[in-house]
């Protein structure tokens, strides 16, 4: 199947600015065959946990209360 950037579970994760971000890291992992499940992903989580950290006013739930 195909990923529902819409459905509202995924909420402001995938808005800009870091939407783009999100969605690479997100469709890598999915789609990933490595074992284990997304190891081939690394460098995508973490271009997407950088961005999550220039933007706390958006994405502050995702970092964690004490980031």
């Amino acid at each position: 199947g195909e990923i529902n950037w819409d459905c509202p579970c995924l909420g402001p994760m995938v808005q800009p600015p870091c939407g783009d971000a999100f969605k690479a890291a997100f469709s890598c992992f999915v789609y990933s065959t490595e074992e284990p499940k997304g190891v081939d992903c690394i460098e995508q989580f973490r271009a997407m946990q950088a961005c999550f950290k220039e933007h706390p006013e958006i994405y502050g739930e995702e970092l964690g209360a004490d980031e």
